[in-house]
């Protein structure tokens, strides 16, 4: 695997999923993550680990707010965990801060589960592909 190339290993540990996350989370990468969270997202919290990201642009945004949406929908939670300065920094740009439940490590993501999760849907409205944004997918 080159260092740009997007991996995604995915744990489930019962009563929630681990994915983690290496590589670069952009536009070319972006259906690989989207892929595997469609599959994921129901009523058992996600914790996506993102401490292996390191670049990560407004299509790699797009899927995770597109899954924290479709995740409280479904009564679950998407729980981002481990974001490097550089992804924590983006969120800070973005407000997306203020919509995901971010943690430091992992640890402290799986600590966080015996806290009731409070979970609003993202306070933006927008196009996420793959998350039933598109017309086919409208009922």
């Amino acid at each position: 695997m080159s260092d740009d190339e997007l991996s995604v290993h995915t744990t489930d540990a019962g009563d929630h999923v681990v994915v983690r996350v290496d590589g670069d989370l952009d536009l070319e990468s972006a259906p690989v993550l989207t892929a595997e969270l469609k599959r994921l997202v129901g009523p058992r919290p996600l914790l996506l680990d993102l401490g292996g990201v390191d670049f990560m642009d407004s299509s790699g945004l797009g899927v995770l707010v597109g899954a924290h949406k479709e995740s409280a929908a479904q009564g679950g939670a998407l729980v981002i965990a481990a974001p490097g300065a550089r992804v924590r920094k983006i969120f800070r740009i973005t407000k997306l801060h203020k919509v995901f439940t971010v943690h430091e490590t992992l640890d402290e993501a799986v600590a966080g589960l015996a806290a009731p999760l409070e979970v609003d849907a993202a306070p933006v409205e927008t196009v996420v592909p793959g998350f039933g944004t598109e017309p086919h997918d409208r009922p």
